[in-house]
């Protein structure tokens, strides 16, 4: 429960809390099980009260708890880790004295952590409990320590007074001197019980002095932390190491004298007692020269295996000397000056004939580059941490590369003014591991330059400005395992240059190689080659353009490095993979993340026999595979993060049971099928992520917000990152949250509202229906009745007209030209005279109009309709079109001929029909009265011929 209402200095900008978190008594007390309680960042203004009795750790940094009474603390009798800090400090005021009431952690019979951190606390609290073992009180106010603070402690093992009067000079953070820069006051006996003690910290005290008495009582402790004092002069002449035999580890860091830059490290020669010391940090004490004499103390302390001198501004050294260092394995010279020494640089007597400069720390040099590094030793709170993470006390300064350290003895010059090399300048050939990174040298190395160095088998010259002119680059170190050549770019970004970066076929031994970041675009060779490489890192470069479109030159690039494992060819704006996998047979890693793919051949990692994990992750992909296992069966570990994935396929994990690993977070997936999390793959992996996509929190997600529920497999940031992103009413919820009776409860909702819809669609479509198709629908109800009755023909077998004339009676002018034009011609003329049915003449009156009509079109053997634009659109015109039309379909007999007196819309139905069976039926009334006798000669052919025998063939073989 940590972090709900963080002070306001402290908590994010964006969301302010002003109002503090109430937390009644007895809130917790029915958690039986409970042990751990962190209650951090909630503005709580005191103890909580009726908390579980068996709880074992209490939390309760970053609030307002500014007074300590021993009847708050009466209920936690079984309490032994107990976190108090940060209620009292500069991003967290006070204003008040913080008041620690004098037995009040004395009942406390199991506490064994006690941490009263950065809380404005002037005294050590009296009568602490015995059981302690781990205190800290560092960034507070203590002047002094007395020697009855600590005289029951005999359990302490931890012990951190740091930063009580401290060394306020670059502090990044508000400090306070105590009074005229005066150092935190310690009794000689102040320590003398704490016979079990192993580790003080006296980090930023303004000490000037380190008394032996101190240590009189402290023959066990292992690690002494005495950096950011005023130790400079002090460490030249005292003689407390000769009471520290069983210390491991000292650190004297940033000591260095203002105003001054002596000329070389003056080491008291009882350092040589300390003969258990492992670790002796000496980083910004600032000198100009590291000579011979500095380092006999140290030369006889077997068990010492670090030295950091990193950060002293040393301009001048001689390489050699630290050979005498026989034991030591880790020698760390990083971020000084030291540049290639040449023979006027020092004088006859061995001295330096450089003048004393200002003190380099007086100009803000713990700043790299222009950029703030990370320095622990200028931290307020080495050990702090934030709202994510609960771990505490347990800060430590990184050390070196640890693969780099592994193989044995190192030296660290990184970051240095190290221009050019030449062999007697690295005379020191028992080293294995070599940190040459920093120091912008642009040599073109030729493979001379190491030749001292045969048992080297780590070399990092990354951040330089390699200039890869020759392939005998390197050749010399014929033991060497692991080369990096990061961050060269320099001459790979210039044209025209020649870039041999086939030295690597010289490196028998080559096991590893990271050329990254350093735009490559172009290679005077086609081909890197290699029996022994294993882990290649190519990220940062431009394979774009080594693998453009239609430049062959380069697809074989990495082809013979026959033993390649590791590849990664991260950030390298590649939009597309050409085929190069078939000559990486043993690939059991492939780093493709942070390019611009948007689609991948994964058909071609079926050359991939061994590959085990694939990343591509930060790219533009939007689909998987329909079935992975067709091509990459052996994949451990799978990340698809960061991408624009909509949709997982069904098929996508079957068969994939070596899946140990599955990332598909920060896309846009919005539904997970059963189908697709087959059960068999899924039960066995380690870890699913699934934060930052899109779901749709809907009844459809019912199965997968279910098997979120119940499934055993890790699924990080579960409850606060898998969340919805519609509807709108369950936006920004977890997934786990939908409420599952709500969409159980809803089917017979749904069935009402499905069976609601569709009668409201049915009735719909029946209303349009009946009001454009109803005669449609009338004549296919009949047909339909017909044809379940039983057809039957009218009784008369014999057709007693020629043509049955079908016309609107109600226009005057076509009846005219029925009567007048058409009867006259067909029945008048005697070539031969036709006999027509015409409805005001031979229909029989008081018949219904239908029978009459039936019978019309049945006893006749054609029906002309004469035609017009209104009469087309008429339902009189449809009945008999249809009727005549049904005798093709009954009788497969065409009796239908089409007569327009007007221009008619091409688009008529009606009349492409007709044109597709039998084009001579459809006749046109010609305006020109010379075509006239043209216009009978044509009707009566088409009246008097055999319809079928004029239709396509594809009519015929259909009829």
């Amino acid at each position: 429960m940590r972090c709900n209402c963080v002070p306001v200095k402290v908590g994010p900008k964006d969301h302010v809390c002003n109002q503090s978190v109430t937390i009644e008594t007895g809130s917790f007390r029915h958690l039986k099980n409970l042990k751990s309680l962190y209650l951090d960042g909630n503005q709580l203004k005191s103890i909580p009260r009726g908390l579980p009795k068996d709880l074992v750790l209490l939390s309760l940094e970053v609030n307002n708890i500014f007074s300590i009474l021993k009847e708050n603390l009466t209920e936690l009798t079984h309490i032994e880790t107990l976190y108090l800090g940060q209620n009292c400090y500069f991003r967290n005021p006070c204003n008040t004295t913080y008041d620690v009431e004098e037995d009040a952690f004395l009942l406390l019979e199991r506490l064994t952590l006690l941490s009263l951190k950065a809380n404005n606390l002037s005294f050590i609290p009296q009568r602490l409990p015995s059981s302690l073992k781990y205190l800290y009180l560092y960034n507070n106010n203590i002047h002094k320590v007395t020697v009855g603070d600590f005289q029951n402690l005999t359990n302490l093992e931890t012990l951190d007074l740091s930063g009580n009067c401290p060394r306020c000079y670059n502090a990044p953070f508000p400090c306070v001197p105590c009074t005229n820069n005066a150092p935190l006051h310690i009794d000689d006996k102040a320590f003398k019980n704490l016979k079990k003690l192993q580790i003080l910290r006296l980090h930023s005290n303004s000490l000037t002095k380190v008394k032996p008495q101190w240590f009189q009582g402290c023959g066990n402790l292992k690690v002494l932390d005495l950096s950011s004092n005023f130790l400079a002069q002090e460490i030249a002449v005292t003689h407390f190491p000769t009471k520290l035999p069983n210390l491991e580890e000292l650190d004297l860091s940033f000591n260095y004298e203002l105003q001054k830059y002596p000329a070389s490290l003056n080491l008291n020669k009882s350092f040589s007692q300390l003969k258990s010391l492992q670790i002796l940090r000496i980083r910004g004490l600032v000198f100009q020269q590291l000579k011979k004499e500095d380092i006999d103390p140290l030369v006889s302390l077997e068990h010492l295996r670090m030295i950091d001198l990193g950060f002293n501004f040393i301009k001048i050294t001689d390489l050699s000397i630290l050979s005498m260092l026989k034991q030591v394995s880790i020698i760390n010279l990083s971020e000084n000056k030291i540049s290639t020494p040449t023979e006027n640089a020092l004088s006859s007597d061995g001295s330096m004939r450089h003048p004393l400069y200002d003190n380099p720390m007086l100009h803000n040099a713990q700043y790299y580059n222009r950029e703030v590094r990370e320095i622990h030793y200028f931290r307020y709170d080495e050990f702090a941490r934030s709202c994510k993470y609960k771990d505490k006390e347990l800060g430590v300064v990184s050390q070196l590369n640890t693969e780099c350290t592994q193989r044995g003895k190192t030296l660290d010059i990184s970051r240095n003014n190290i221009f050019f090399l030449h062999s007697k300048f690295l005379n020191l050939g028992e080293l294995k591991c070599l940190n040459l990174s920093g120091n912008a040298m642009s040599q073109s190395l030729n493979g001379s330059e190491f030749v001292n160095l045969k048992d080297l088998e780590y070399l990092d010259f990354s951040s330089n400005r390699l200039d890869t002119m020759y392939s005998s680059a390197f050749e010399e170190l014929t033991n060497l395992v692991v080369l990096d050549i990061s961050y060269n770019n320099h001459y790979f970004e210039a044209e025209g240059l020649t870039h041999m970066l086939n030295f690597t076929n010289n490196l028998r031994k080559l096991r590893k190689l990271f050329m990254n970041y350093n735009q490559i675009s172009t290679s005077t060779n086609t081909e890197i080659e290699s029996l022994t490489l294993e882990h290649l890192e190519f990220k940062g470069n431009r394979l774009d353009m080594l693998w453009r479109d239609g430049d062959t030159r380069y697809i074989n690039y990495f082809s013979k490095l026959v033993r390649l494992k590791k590849f990664y060819i991260s950030e390298n704006n590649l939009n597309f993979i050409p085929d190069i996998f078939p000559g990486l047979k043993e690939l059991t890693e492939l780093h493709v993340n942070k390019n611009k793919l948007k689609i991948f051949p994964w058909d071609k990692l079926v050359h991939l026999k061994q590959l085990e994990v694939l990343d591509l992750s930060e790219n533009l992909l939007t689909e998987v595979p329909e079935k992975l296992s067709n091509y990459a069966i052996s994949l451990r570990v799978l990340i698809l993060s960061k991408n624009h994935i909509s949709q997982i396929t069904p098929m996508f994990l079957t068969n994939i049971t070596n899946l140990r690993v599955l990332d598909l977070s920060y896309n846009e997936i919005q539904h997970i099928e059963q189908p697709s999390f087959p059960e068999d793959v899924i039960k066995k992996l380690d870890t699913l992520f699934l934060d930052n996509n899109k779901f749709l929190c809907t009844c459809r997600s019912i199965w997968f917000v279910m098997w979120l529920n119940r499934t055993t497999v890790r699924i990080p940031r579960l409850a606060t990152d898998v969340k919805c992103a519609a509807p709108g009413e369950q936006e920004g919820k977890s997934v786990i949250s939908l409420y599952l009776p709500a969409c159980q409860e809803n089917y017979l909702s749904i069935i009402l509202y499905i069976l609601l819809t569709s009668i409201t669609l049915c009735f719909t479509a029946l209303s349009v229906s009946s009001h454009l198709f109803l005669w449609d629908v009338w004549y296919i109800y009949h047909f339909i009745l017909a044809k379940l009755k039983g057809y039957k023909r009218m009784a008369s077998d014999s057709t007693f007209y020629d043509a049955f004339i079908v016309y609107d009676k109600k226009d005057p002018a076509m009846s005219e030209w029925v009567m007048q034009e058409l009867r006259v011609h067909l029945e008048e003329d005697e070539d031969p005279a036709l006999h027509l049915c015409l409805e005001e003449r031979d229909w029989l009156p008081g018949w219904p109009l239908i029978d009459n009509l039936s019978q019309s079109i049945q006893q006749s053997k054609r029906t002309v309709f004469i035609l017009n634009n209104r009469y087309m659109k008429s339902g009189d015109f449809k009945t008999a079109f249809y009727l005549a039309h049904q005798r093709l379909m009954d009788e497969k007999n065409d009796v239908i001929v089409l007569i327009f007196l007007e221009k008619i819309p091409c688009n008529s139905k009606y009349l492409r029909l007709r044109r597709r069976l039998y084009k001579r039926s459809v006749l046109e009334w010609p305006s020109n009265p010379q075509a006239q006798q043209y216009f009978w000669y044509c009707l009566r052919s088409v009246m008097v011929a055999d319809s079928q025998k004029h239709y396509s063939k594809l009519f015929q073989e259909t009829l």
